[in-house]
Protein backbone atom coordinates (compact mmCIF):
# COMPACT_ATOMS: atom_id res chain seq x y z
CA UNK A 1 0.00 0.00 0.00
CA UNK A 2 1.32 3.75 -1.03
CA UNK A 3 2.19 5.74 1.56
CA UNK A 4 1.77 3.47 4.61
CA UNK A 5 4.46 3.15 7.87
CA UNK A 6 7.48 0.97 7.64
CA UNK A 7 7.99 0.66 11.52
CA UNK A 8 9.97 3.57 12.26
CA UNK A 9 9.06 5.87 14.81
CA UNK A 10 6.10 8.68 13.93
CA UNK A 11 4.93 11.82 15.67
CA UNK A 12 2.62 11.65 18.18
CA UNK A 13 0.12 13.14 16.12
CA UNK A 14 0.82 11.39 13.11
CA UNK A 15 -3.02 10.98 11.62
CA UNK A 16 -2.38 14.46 11.04
CA UNK A 17 -0.45 13.85 8.36
CA UNK A 18 -3.11 12.04 6.35
CA UNK A 19 -5.42 14.60 7.49
CA UNK A 20 -7.35 13.41 10.63
CA UNK A 21 -7.13 14.83 14.30
CA UNK A 22 -7.03 11.03 15.29
CA UNK A 23 -7.51 7.58 13.82
CA UNK A 24 -10.92 8.00 12.39
CA UNK A 25 -11.91 4.15 13.40
CA UNK A 26 -10.73 4.28 16.60
CA UNK A 27 -12.90 3.80 19.76
CA UNK A 28 -15.97 6.27 20.28
CA UNK A 29 -17.89 7.90 23.56
CA UNK A 30 -21.17 7.25 23.32
CA UNK A 31 -21.59 10.72 22.58
CA UNK A 32 -19.41 10.28 19.22
CA UNK A 33 -21.06 7.14 18.23
CA UNK A 34 -24.47 9.09 18.62
CA UNK A 35 -23.25 11.82 16.55
CA UNK A 36 -21.78 9.94 13.47
CA UNK A 37 -24.68 7.05 13.32
CA UNK A 38 -26.14 6.83 10.60
CA UNK A 39 -29.71 5.91 11.00
CA UNK A 40 -31.47 3.78 8.33
CA UNK A 41 -34.57 5.69 7.09
CA UNK A 42 -36.91 2.54 8.11
CA UNK A 43 -35.73 4.17 12.18
CA UNK A 44 -35.90 7.63 11.27
CA UNK A 45 -39.77 7.43 9.67
CA UNK A 46 -40.64 6.33 12.97
CA UNK A 47 -38.59 7.90 15.40
CA UNK A 48 -41.81 10.50 16.13
CA UNK A 49 -44.10 8.40 16.04
CA UNK A 50 -46.20 6.70 19.36
CA UNK A 51 -44.25 3.70 18.89
CA UNK A 52 -41.78 1.54 20.60
CA UNK A 53 -38.79 0.26 18.26
CA UNK A 54 -36.98 -2.97 18.26
CA UNK A 55 -33.91 -3.20 16.40
CA UNK A 56 -32.46 -6.78 15.53
CA UNK A 57 -29.54 -8.24 14.33
CA UNK A 58 -26.03 -9.97 14.83
CA UNK A 59 -23.29 -8.58 16.81
CA UNK A 60 -21.49 -6.02 14.70
CA UNK A 61 -24.55 -4.46 13.30
CA UNK A 62 -24.91 -1.39 14.16
CA UNK A 63 -27.57 -2.04 16.73
CA UNK A 64 -25.79 -0.16 19.77
CA UNK A 65 -24.58 3.01 17.55
CA UNK A 66 -28.44 3.04 16.40
CA UNK A 67 -29.92 2.86 19.68
CA UNK A 68 -27.82 5.90 21.05
CA UNK A 69 -28.69 7.80 17.60
CA UNK A 70 -31.98 7.16 18.95
CA UNK A 71 -32.00 8.45 22.62
CA UNK A 72 -29.77 11.36 20.97
CA UNK A 73 -32.93 12.07 18.65
CA UNK A 74 -35.34 11.57 21.79
CA UNK A 75 -33.36 14.02 23.58
CA UNK A 76 -33.17 16.92 20.92
CA UNK A 77 -37.46 16.54 21.28
CA UNK A 78 -37.14 17.47 24.76
CA UNK A 79 -37.48 14.17 26.31
CA UNK A 80 -35.96 12.55 29.30
CA UNK A 81 -34.38 9.60 27.78
CA UNK A 82 -31.88 6.72 28.85
CA UNK A 83 -29.38 4.44 27.97
CA UNK A 84 -28.09 1.09 29.24
CA UNK A 85 -26.18 -0.97 28.00
CA UNK A 86 -26.23 -5.14 29.59
CA UNK A 87 -22.61 -6.69 29.23
CA UNK A 88 -22.67 -10.29 28.95
CA UNK A 89 -23.43 -12.48 32.19
CA UNK A 90 -25.76 -9.78 33.56
CA UNK A 91 -29.31 -10.33 33.59
CA UNK A 92 -30.41 -7.07 34.61
CA UNK A 93 -30.50 -3.39 34.05
CA UNK A 94 -29.87 -0.74 37.02
CA UNK A 95 -31.39 2.56 35.16
CA UNK A 96 -34.35 3.66 37.51
CA UNK A 97 -37.28 3.98 35.26
CA UNK A 98 -38.79 7.20 37.44
CA UNK A 99 -39.49 9.97 35.52
CA UNK A 100 -38.43 8.81 32.57
CA UNK A 101 -39.76 9.22 29.39
CA UNK A 102 -38.04 6.80 27.62
CA UNK A 103 -35.56 3.79 27.81
CA UNK A 104 -32.66 2.83 25.01
CA UNK A 105 -31.71 -0.84 26.32
CA UNK A 106 -29.34 -2.60 24.33
CA UNK A 107 -29.03 -6.19 24.60
CA UNK A 108 -32.33 -7.10 25.84
CA UNK A 109 -32.19 -10.35 25.05
CA UNK A 110 -29.85 -10.78 27.80
CA UNK A 111 -32.55 -9.93 30.96
CA UNK A 112 -33.77 -12.39 32.71
CA UNK A 113 -37.45 -13.59 33.46
CA UNK A 114 -37.88 -11.35 36.52
CA UNK A 115 -36.72 -8.18 35.52
CA UNK A 116 -38.44 -8.44 32.13
CA UNK A 117 -41.29 -8.24 34.75
CA UNK A 118 -40.27 -4.76 35.62
CA UNK A 119 -39.81 -3.90 32.19
CA UNK A 120 -42.85 -5.05 30.10
CA UNK A 121 -45.18 -3.19 32.40
CA UNK A 122 -43.22 0.24 31.65
CA UNK A 123 -44.53 0.42 28.00
CA UNK A 124 -47.30 1.54 28.52
CA UNK A 125 -45.87 4.80 29.94
CA UNK A 126 -42.59 4.90 29.11
CA UNK A 127 -41.12 4.40 24.91
CA UNK A 128 -38.69 1.84 24.45
CA UNK A 129 -36.13 1.27 22.06
CA UNK A 130 -34.69 -1.95 22.21
CA UNK A 131 -31.76 -3.60 20.73
CA UNK A 132 -31.75 -7.65 20.76
CA UNK A 133 -30.29 -10.59 18.97
CA UNK A 134 -33.98 -12.25 19.64
CA UNK A 135 -37.46 -10.76 18.42
CA UNK A 136 -39.21 -10.06 22.02
CA UNK A 137 -42.58 -9.00 20.09
CA UNK A 138 -44.22 -10.72 22.13
CA UNK A 139 -43.79 -8.88 25.11
CA UNK A 140 -46.05 -5.93 23.50
CA UNK A 141 -49.57 -5.47 22.24
CA UNK A 142 -50.54 -5.02 18.98
CA UNK A 143 -49.07 -2.42 16.66
CA UNK A 144 -47.76 -0.95 19.41
CA UNK A 145 -43.85 -2.23 18.47
CA UNK A 146 -42.00 -1.04 15.29
CA UNK A 147 -39.12 -4.27 14.66
CA UNK A 148 -36.47 -3.42 12.01
CA UNK A 149 -33.91 -5.70 11.23
CA UNK A 150 -30.40 -3.96 10.51
CA UNK A 151 -29.40 -6.68 8.39
CA UNK A 152 -31.89 -5.68 5.92
CA UNK A 153 -30.93 -2.23 5.55
CA UNK A 154 -27.14 -2.40 4.82
CA UNK A 155 -25.58 -2.58 1.44
CA UNK A 156 -22.37 -1.00 -0.38
CA UNK A 157 -24.64 2.62 -0.33
CA UNK A 158 -24.55 2.14 3.50
CA UNK A 159 -20.96 1.34 3.71
CA UNK A 160 -20.13 4.29 1.96
CA UNK A 161 -22.62 6.59 4.01
CA UNK A 162 -21.15 5.55 6.96
CA UNK A 163 -17.66 5.30 6.08
CA UNK A 164 -17.99 9.31 4.62
CA UNK A 165 -19.72 10.49 8.09
CA UNK A 166 -16.71 9.15 10.28
CA UNK A 167 -14.17 10.78 7.68
CA UNK A 168 -16.08 13.80 7.92
CA UNK A 169 -16.40 13.97 11.59
CA UNK A 170 -12.51 13.41 12.34
CA UNK A 171 -10.85 15.07 9.55
CA UNK A 172 -9.22 18.20 9.91
CA UNK A 173 -10.32 21.92 8.63
CA UNK A 174 -8.74 22.73 5.24
CA UNK A 175 -6.34 19.76 4.95
CA UNK A 176 -6.07 17.15 2.46
CA UNK A 177 -7.08 13.76 3.34
CA UNK A 178 -6.76 10.23 3.30
CA UNK A 179 -10.28 8.73 1.58
CA UNK A 180 -11.72 5.67 0.02
CA UNK A 181 -12.11 5.31 -3.84
CA UNK A 182 -15.28 3.38 -4.47
CA UNK A 183 -14.05 0.06 -5.52
CA UNK A 184 -12.64 0.21 -2.36
CA UNK A 185 -15.69 0.78 -0.86
CA UNK A 186 -17.24 -2.07 -2.65
CA UNK A 187 -14.42 -4.65 -1.54
CA UNK A 188 -15.71 -3.63 2.07
CA UNK A 189 -19.31 -4.70 1.68
CA UNK A 190 -18.19 -7.81 -0.31
CA UNK A 191 -15.61 -8.30 2.41
CA UNK A 192 -17.48 -7.77 5.95
CA UNK A 193 -21.14 -7.66 4.09
CA UNK A 194 -23.41 -6.54 7.52
CA UNK A 195 -20.54 -6.98 10.03
CA UNK A 196 -19.61 -3.10 10.15
CA UNK A 197 -17.77 -3.69 13.24
CA UNK A 198 -14.96 -5.86 11.63
CA UNK A 199 -15.18 -3.96 8.84
CA UNK A 200 -14.20 -0.28 11.32
CA UNK A 201 -11.83 -2.58 13.14
CA UNK A 202 -10.16 -3.60 9.72
CA UNK A 203 -10.10 0.10 8.81
CA UNK A 204 -8.24 0.67 11.92
CA UNK A 205 -5.57 -0.78 11.32
CA UNK A 206 -5.57 0.51 7.56
CA UNK A 207 -5.24 4.45 9.07
CA UNK A 208 -2.78 3.44 11.70
CA UNK A 209 0.23 2.51 8.42
CA UNK A 210 -0.81 5.77 6.68
CA UNK A 211 1.73 8.51 6.78
CA UNK A 212 0.13 10.84 3.80
CA UNK A 213 -3.47 12.02 2.68
CA UNK A 214 -3.32 8.72 -0.03
CA UNK A 215 -6.92 7.32 -1.82
CA UNK A 216 -7.10 3.95 -0.95
CA UNK A 217 -8.10 1.54 -3.81
CA UNK A 218 -9.45 -2.14 -3.65
CA UNK A 219 -6.10 -3.49 -4.64
CA UNK A 220 -4.75 -1.41 -1.30
CA UNK A 221 -7.06 -2.92 0.92
CA UNK A 222 -7.11 -6.48 -0.59
CA UNK A 223 -3.21 -6.19 0.27
CA UNK A 224 -3.76 -5.42 3.80
CA UNK A 225 -5.93 -7.92 4.62
CA UNK A 226 -3.62 -10.35 3.35
CA UNK A 227 -0.71 -8.79 5.34
CA UNK A 228 -3.07 -9.17 9.01
CA UNK A 229 -3.31 -13.18 7.96
CA UNK A 230 -7.49 -12.54 7.44
CA UNK A 231 -7.51 -13.44 4.10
Amino acid sequence: MAAMAQGKKRPFFFHHQSGYRRNPFGALTDAEWADVALLPEAVTAVLDQPVHIQLLGPAGVGKSSALLAIQRAWQQHGQQVAYEYIPEGQRQFHTSLVNLDAFCLDEAQRLGWRWQRRLWPAQGHIRLGLGSHADLSAHFAPNTLVTIDLTQHINAAHWQQIIARRLAYFALPDTPAATLTPDAIEFLWTTFACDLRAGEYFLYEVWQELETAVSLTAADLQKQLKKGGNG
